[in-house]
């Protein structure tokens, strides 16, 4: 008989989101992620298969929010920026959240959240001059 479950899904899940949004899908290392949930190698992939079901389940976790928070929309430009050319699975989990949006705005609102976290938007670039 298997092991029952000694973690919190909904915990570990906004550990994933977080470590996510801060280091991007391709620079989170199995590894950072068995160290900011606690849990061992194992225990991640049997509850989410491998690296890219863990990052789909914090995607749909976050989607569900309603209104979107940073860390969603941030979990968006990651899936949109490194997955979504080459994932099907998670360019069908965007393209059905997209579909259902009723905010004419919703793509004005992706270029914002890009500019925002592109720095550009944040006011402290020095009117756009890096050195």
């Amino acid at each position: 008989m298997g092991r029952k479950k000694s973690f919190d899904q909904h915990i570990v899940v906004a550990q994933m989101s977080t470590l996510f949004v801060q280091r991007g899908f391709e620079g989170t290392s199995l590894d950072d992620l068995v160290t900011a949930t606690g849990l061992l190698r194992g225990s991640l992939y049997s509850e989410f298969g491998s690296k890219q079901g863990m990052f789909m389940a914090c995607l749909k976790a976050n989607l569900k929010k309603q209104p979107l928070d940073d860390v969603t929309w941030r979990l968006l430009l990651v899936a949109m920026l490194e997955l979504t050319s080459n994932s099907q699975a998670v360019n069908e989990i965007v393209s059905q959240w997209y579909a259902k949006q009723n905010s004419p705005n919703i793509a004005t609102q992706l270029g914002q959240q890009l500019l925002k976290h592109s720095h550009i938007l944040s006011g402290d670039n020095d009117n756009g001059k890096r050195s």
